[in-house]
């Protein structure tokens, strides 16, 4: 089996800042979309902005892109793919989202000031990663019948809110390691503040009292997390100050 890892995530859940630090620690080669985009438009004598200029008239753009990655998952080994698709694209590799809460997500898109998306406000930042969220899930949904934000896609989902990108790359190299050896690992790793915010108290209390230490367990939808199960254990796991919590995802 090749070393390949790829990472997705969502607009400012930090992929380029961990891919760099996984990649340090793992001694793996980091391929990002950026990079790959140069290499195309390189070969095709076009600027990355004459590239994405023509994208979005000529499917054959994304066809090429999507073409080269495919060859990433059949000839590269070792590397790191930091990519919106990859994973799609390279089925054999230990797949890897990174999720964030949206109002941090846009904090860190309107802190990072980048001269392609400025904003006015970290309310408009907000409103921004939302439509780019809704578009990129239906522009991937139209064009190769995928939902990006299905959890079941990966093998590993890790909630980057709360946490430094260290701490993100060591619990997914510990992952990675455990998926080569075909040892259990935990799928999801969420905080607990995020997690906290998102229960109905009233209803948690009622629900644990017979299962104070229940496992932590997730429903998903879109994109949006709600708490099954485990209430309690959010809640310990909150005032304990841990950074994260291993989680289960559940049927709807």
């Amino acid at each position: 089996m090749k070393d390949i890892v790829t990472l997705s995530g969502d607009i400012g859940g930090g992929k380029s800042s961990v891919a760099r630090i996984l990649a340090e620690r793992l001694k793996f080669q980091l391929i990002s979309a950026g990079a790959i985009q140069r290499e195309i438009a390189t070969a095709m004598g076009l600027t990355t902005l004459q590239l994405n200029e023509r994208s979005a008239k000529d499917r054959s753009v994304d066809d090429r892109i999507d073409s080269y990655t495919q060859q990433l998952g059949q000839t590269g080994n070792q590397i790191i793919v930091d990519s919106r698709l990859a994973w799609h694209f390279i089925p054999t590799a230990f797949k890897v989202f990174l999720s964030v809460d949206p109002e941090v997500g846009a904090g860190r898109v309107f802190d990072a000031s980048r001269s392609d998306e400025k904003h006015s406000s970290l309310a408009d930042a907000l409103e921004n990663n939302r439509s780019r969220t809704q578009l990129e899930t239906t522009r991937f949904l139209a064009l190769y019948g995928i939902a990006l934000r299905d959890y079941s896609n990966y093998d590993l989902v890790v909630d980057t809110s709360f946490v430094s990108p260290e701490q993100v790359a060591e619990v997914i190299e510990s992952s990675f390691q455990s998926w080569k050896a075909q040892a259990h690992f935990a799928q999801l790793w969420m905080s607990p503040k995020r997690l906290l915010a998102l229960q109905d108290v009233s209803a948690s209390r009622t629900a644990n009292m017979l299962a104070a230490s229940a496992p932590v367990q997730l429903r998903s939808h879109g994109g949006q997390f709600q708490v099954a199960a485990g209430h309690d254990v959010i809640e310990a796991a909150y005032r304990e100050a841990k950074p994260l919590l291993p989680a289960q995802l559940v049927a709807i």
